[in-house]
């Protein structure tokens, strides 16, 4: 009798493909004032406490949306920002919604809408292709060393 075993017939034993949409955006007032900088965060993880926003965030066409406590970081210029992070699996999702409440930086609090569009490329890669918030369109430029995006807003 001869018995015969396969492992991972017909397929090859590999990760999925995870796609990250990493986001920095500096908020400033009409007088250029960060409004980012003095946000309480935890020191050693610059993250922000829940106490502080409320956000909800999902991808298009169902992709499951994976996020992460909002960060403080310093965007390439050294302006104090906020980091929205999100991941997927094996899809690029070309639209990221996220909602978020944040009466330290809004003034408010009402729920202010942030959509990011985003492109597959080759190569298992993907772009940051715009950028809006409640309906205004900003533009956005890209970190060469991080490979972060990051987006500038000025508030009226």
């Amino acid at each position: 009798m001869l018995l015969v075993t396969f492992y991972g017939c017909n397929k090859k034993d590999v990760d999925p493909v995870h796609y990250f949409y990493s986001i920095a955006l500096t908020f400033e007032n009409q007088s250029g004032d960060n409004l980012v900088t003095g946000i309480p965060y935890s020191e050693k993880e610059q993250r922000i406490p829940y106490s502080e926003y409320t956000r909800t965030a999902w991808a298009e066409n169902g992709i499951e949306l994976l996020t992460a406590e909002l960060k403080t970081i310093k965007d390439e210029n050294g302006e104090d920002a906020i980091l929205l992070d999100g991941m997927t699996w094996e899809h690029v999702s070309p639209i990221i919604t996220q909602k978020l409440v944040c009466p330290y930086i809004f003034g408010d609090n009402n729920e202010h809408v942030l959509v990011s569009y985003w492109e597959e490329l080759p190569d298992s890669k993907h772009t940051c292709t715009g950028f809006t918030l409640d309906g205004k369109e900003y533009p956005i430029s890209k970190d060469n060393i991080t490979g972060i995006y990051e987006v500038k807003i000025v508030l009226e």
